[in-house]
């Protein structure tokens, strides 16, 4: 689990997720409640479209302290001959400063594969 520390009274917060490689990779993004398995947000995607993978946490940026996001990507390779190296990353950004992120890289295996990433939200 990664640690994100932000400015509870700054800008709000906003995660990016980024696919490198020849991979179809489709994934789930959730921001759990603090202290709870109630969950704020649940939002769908997939690299294989021109839409942003850009999402806006709920403001104000204060209510999200202790919160917990968790991104599942499943993936499989489309060349495991050519180009067998991916990286998936989770970027998380107050303003324009990054303030956390996370990656999985590795090879694909041309069978499908999965990344689990989980970052706890923390004020200063």
């Amino acid at each position: 689990m990664t640690t994100v520390k932000f400015d509870s009274t700054g800008e709000p917060l906003k995660i990016s997720f980024i696919f490198n490689g020849l991979i179809a990779a489709s994934y789930t993004y959730t921001l759990w409640e603090a202290n709870s398995n109630n969950k704020i947000e649940r939002h769908f995607g997939n690299n294989q479209n021109p839409d942003d993978d850009i999402y806006v946490l709920p403001s104000p940026v204060n209510i999200n302290i202790d919160r917990l996001i968790e991104f599942n990507v499943s993936f499989k390779g489309l060349d495991t001959v050519d180009i067998k190296d991916y990286t998936i990353k989770a970027e998380i950004y107050q303003g324009d400063n990054l303030v956390g992120s996370d990656k999985d890289s590795g090879e694909v295996t041309g069978n499908p594969q999965d990344a689990l990433m989980f970052f706890m939200l923390k004020a200063e």
